[in-house]
């Protein structure tokens, strides 16, 4: 209560000063220097449910000084005309103003939700801030938009995984909220999340059913939601967001096979080894081996990526000549091509 009287009496001084000045020992206070500055960033953004408006708090005179006082609430002036109605350059007639007060704790930005707009009307909104009934700035720059049923939400989302992409798909709505089918084109908002809940728009809205996200990095989960907008004459009506569908962009690129493998008979067995394979997330190698009599090779062992050596512990009985492959393999799992089969001959 000080606080507010005491910017009462400042307003109410500064105000008389900018009107009649203070004897011949002082200037007259401009107006300019008193009012606020009209705020310009008023803006709207519709959903399924209504608008949001948002606008700056004014931090300057009129003048581009600094306000000497806090703002204390805002007015907000709203017309409504039927679309039919509706004409460009014809006057504007306001309603009487909604008073929104200003919070201890509003931090920069302002913000006023409508629902419940009617359909086929045109809205226009102002809105001008004051502090005490003296002091108010002038309108804010307009905004106007026709409201129109917005469509349902996207049908069969679906995410395709690849190596570091990944391609999001949809259906267009079946048609409206109040189940109206129309021929009116759609432009699509996809929104991306990487824990499920906090969203935010990834890129422009598309015309497309399909984006392509090549910003993602593989084996980490994304998220993805699809709201569908509705382009009606010069106003966007957005619809309610689809469910959520996620996918993960995996590695699919196999190693190099491996190179130079060369086998010789041990005490142990029957020895391979072979050159390192430069790969960054190599997990292992595999170890095949293959009859005169048989047309694929069987797996007979598998070592981790460390090791460039296998021992056959237990080759062939009652044969003389059996063929080798070796491939690597990395930690997704991708297999590369085999080594260039080797044929070992028991010695006589």
């Amino acid at each position: 209560m000080r606080r507010g009287w005491r910017q009462s009496l400042l307003l109410m001084g500064l105000v008389l000063l900018a009107l009649t000045g203070c004897g011949k020992k002082t200037r007259p206070v401009p107006p300019g220097d008193v009012q606020p500055a009209a705020i310009s960033d008023l803006s709207y953004e519709l959903d399924e449910k209504g608008v949001t408006l948002t606008w700056s708090l004014p931090s300057q005179t009129a003048r581009g000084r600094r306000l000497p006082y806090r703002i204390e609430k805002f007015e907000l002036y709203r017309a409504v005309v039927p679309a039919k109605d509706y004409c460009a350059g014809c006057p504007v007639h306001f309603g009487d103003p909604v008073e929104i007060p200003v919070g201890e704790d509003t931090r920069g930005k302002m913000t006023y939700r409508e629902s419940l707009l009617r359909p086929a009307h045109r809205y226009i909104y102002q809105v001008r801030s004051r502090a005490g009934w003296l002091v108010a700035s002038a309108p804010s720059n307009t905004v106007s938009f026709q409201w129109d049923t917005p469509p349902q939400a996207p049908e069969a989302v679906r995410v395709a995984e690849g190596e570091q992409v990944l391609t999001v798909s949809w259906q267009p709505p079946p048609g409206l909220l109040d189940g109206t089918v129309v021929y009116d084109p759609y432009w699509y908002q996809v929104y991306r999340s990487t824990d499920g809940r906090n969203y935010v728009t990834l890129g422009d809205p598309v015309s497309t059913t399909q984006l392509v996200d090549k910003l993602v990095k593989n084996n980490q989960r994304y998220y993805y939601m699809v709201r569908a907008i509705r382009m009606h004459d010069d106003t966007e009506a957005a619809g309610p967001a689809s469910e959520a569908v996620s996918g993960i962009p995996r590695d699919l690129t196999p190693p190099a096979p491996p190179q130079q493998v060369t086998a010789v008979a041990t005490a142990e067995g029957i020895k391979l080894v072979w050159d390192a394979v430069p790969e960054g997330d190599l997990a292992g190698f595999r170890i095949y081996r293959r009859l005169p009599s048989e047309a694929k090779p069987r797996k007979i062992g598998e070592i981790p990526a460390g090791s460039l050596s296998f021992i056959d512990v237990a080759p062939p009985r009652g044969i003389s000549l059996w063929y080798y492959t070796v491939t690597a393999y990395d930690r997704s799992g991708n297999e590369s091509q085999p080594s260039l089969e080797i044929t070992f001959g028991k010695p006589e």
